[in-house]
């Protein structure tokens, strides 16, 4: 579904290796019926948890009422919009992530049995996980660790978001997938994924070079809208943020093991000036290059 551009969101996140960021959401005052959250939509998961109050949230044109603990999964690219059901204060969390967040190695078979197409967006979990029903508890504990993991920031934090998001969705598929339809949903997946093997083994090899839309698109025999298309849902990336951020991994590897100076290692990777690497790695790791270089 086609969302109009207007309402598209463009989010904070933490960086593009790690695409997540957590918002804590109090409204005080609010009257039945407020707009408690703007109708927008995004390329990107987002969790609501209700904390204060009971809302009515419309995802993809279907009301969920959310009372104090229940969590709703909007996927990724759905149009959503907040009221409040009471004149009351209201609270709730927002846990917005890429998919990207839960992507695997190539050849990753159990990842793709239960959750390459969801990541990919070609299957969909229940929206709504109220408190007390089935795995709504599991769901609200992985939240709240990856919650508090993001209040306190401790060294590998990011890591710790992404197994909890890793254990929601595995402990999703185990209880709304039936076993017969993830190897459905799995071999379509895979079917998808095996058209690219060449093209990703190609910007392994050549990732120094220039490569375009309409090379990789060749490559694929895909038009390069097509390609644009298939590509970001298989890997929850464009084509051009997966080749830079395959750039920035060797770029951060030859910054902690070499003793070359950023502008040498900028060349190699591909980026010949050394200002947009420098403003690419940190879009990509957080830091600048001198920083990686002095992070133990």
């Amino acid at each position: 579904m086609t969302h109009p551009r207007e309402l598209w969101e463009n989010t904070p996140f933490h960086g593009q290796e790690y695409p997540f960021y957590i918002f804590r959401i109090p409204i005080r005052g609010v009257r039945r019926g407020q707009e408690i959250l703007g109708l927008h939509w995004h390329e990107h998961f987002e969790i609501l948890v209700m904390v204060r109050g009971r809302a009515v949230f419309h995802i993809e044109s279907q009301p969920y009422e959310a009372r104090p603990g229940d969590v709703l999964l909007v996927p990724a690219g759905g149009l959503h919009v907040g009221y409040s059901l009471e004149d009351q204060d209201v609270e709730f969390m927002a846990f917005v992530f890429n998919g990207s967040m839960l992507e695997s190695a190539a050849r990753d078979t159990l990842h793709a049995r239960l959750l390459g197409a969801h990541v990919a967006g070609r299957a969909r979990f229940p929206v709504r996980i109220a408190d007390g029903e089935g795995n709504g508890e599991f769901a609200r504990d992985c939240i709240a660790k990856a919650v508090e993991e993001f209040k306190e920031k401790r060294r590998g934090y990011e890591l710790a978001i992404k197994s909890y998001l890793y254990l929601l969705f595995v402990n999703l598929s185990r209880e709304h997938v039936p076993a017969r339809k993830a190897e459905e949903l799995a071999a379509e997946y895979s079917r998808g994924s095996e058209r690219f093997k060449p093209l990703i083994r190609y910007v392994e090899d050549k990732y120094r070079e220039k490569i375009t839309v309409e090379e990789a698109a060749r490559l694929v025999n895909l038009s390069p809208f097509h390609f644009c298309k298939l590509f970001k849902k298989l890997t929850g990336r464009t084509f051009v943020e997966y080749v830079n951020r395959h750039r920035m991994n060797e770029a951060e590897k030859l910054l902690r093991d070499t003793d070359l100076s950023v502008t040498e290692i900028a060349d190699r990777v591909g980026c010949g000036n050394p200002n947009y690497f420098t403003k690419l790695f940190k879009q990509h790791k957080g830091i600048t290059p001198s920083q990686a270089r002095a992070d133990p």
